[in-house]
């Protein structure tokens, strides 16, 4: 018997790209699938996209929300797939990568994530490169604030939602490392190195630009996450490796961001939790003036 499959599309205001990730699951060779799409107020085409399609839909809406972990909150609260993932408006899915997935699930009825490879694509959609996924390895990606799954080509079932969701509303860019780090307390997690999906880079796109509430998210990682008794059995011992990690990271996207004195400050508590020299030569570049360092950039 077929497992039926939930994927949730969060979008906002990417009607440029939103057409071809929703084509992408629907045309998938996989019948028990259903396809929902929650997309934020997009004044920029793409509630007429969602209505064009919505006879396919299990569930399609456009209304205000507080970002993308809040959207995906709301498609899982009416998903009914037994097996669910997501895939943002700008990514999509390579042909027969639920059938792939979904294969793994039926095999071993223990698993309960599983995830393979991307195609790096720009926003033509043509392959600029290959983004390969990480072995799951929890302490590891703890250690390094560093998540190891590439997500647009994941699947996990509901009972690890159960147990490690919803998200925090109020995060950004790191609900999903949270997640998958909590699913690995409900059950064994599966890689499968081949690609599943196309990963888009883009001005827009969140992996691409906006450094400033990627740094924020960082903070509150090591702020909240890395701070609530997270850090007990195999994870025993790793609390300040894992903040260090957090900050350094923080301070590396706030020098992005040209916020300097913020910069400087993560790299500084990231030094007091882990001294290690290679911190030493980015805390010392946030001691140039940011117009300097922006010429630089522009050079």
């Amino acid at each position: 018997m077929s497992l039926p499959v939930s994927i949730v599309i969060p979008s906002f205001e990417q009607g440029v790209f939103l057409e071809e990730a929703l084509v992408s699951v629907l045309d998938q060779d996989y019948p028990a699938l259903e396809v929902l799409v929650v997309d934020g107020g997009s004044t920029d085409g793409s509630v007429e996209i969602i209505e064009r399609y919505a006879d396919r839909l299990g569930w399609g809406t456009s209304e205000p929300d507080r970002g993308q972990a809040d959207a995906l909150n709301k498609g899982f609260a009416r998903a009914r797939g037994e097996l669910l993932g997501w895939l943002s408006s700008d990514d999509t899915l390579l042909a027969g990568t639920i059938s792939r997935l979904v294969e793994r699930f039926q095999a071993d009825p223990e698993l309960v994530l599983v995830y393979g490879d991307a195609l790096f694509t720009d926003e033509r959609g043509e392959r600029t490169g290959y983004l390969p996924s990480r072995p799951f390895d929890v302490p590891q990606m703890v250690r390094t604030c560093e998540c190891h799954v590439v997500q647009p080509g994941s699947l996990f079932r509901r009972r690890a939602w159960e147990a490690a969701g919803p998200f925090d509303p109020t995060r950004d860019w790191f609900f999903d490392f949270e997640l998958f780090v909590h699913m690995a307390e409900v059950g064994r997690v599966e890689r499968i190195p081949e690609p599943l999906a196309t990963y888009r880079l883009h001005g827009e796109s969140k992996s691409y630009g906006r450094p400033l509430p990627r740094a924020r998210d960082y903070v509150r990682v090591a702020e909240e996450f890395f701070t609530n008794g997270l850090f007990a059995g195999e994870l025993a011992g790793l609390e300040d490796e894992a903040r260090a990690s957090a900050y350094y990271h923080a301070g590396i996207s706030y020098y992005e961001a040209l916020e300097l004195g913020d910069a400087r400050r993560c790299f500084l508590r990231s030094f007091r939790l882990d001294p290690a020299a290679r911190k030493l030569p980015l805390l010392a570049r946030t001691l140039a003036p940011a117009p300097v360092i922006a010429r630089l950039r522009r050079a």
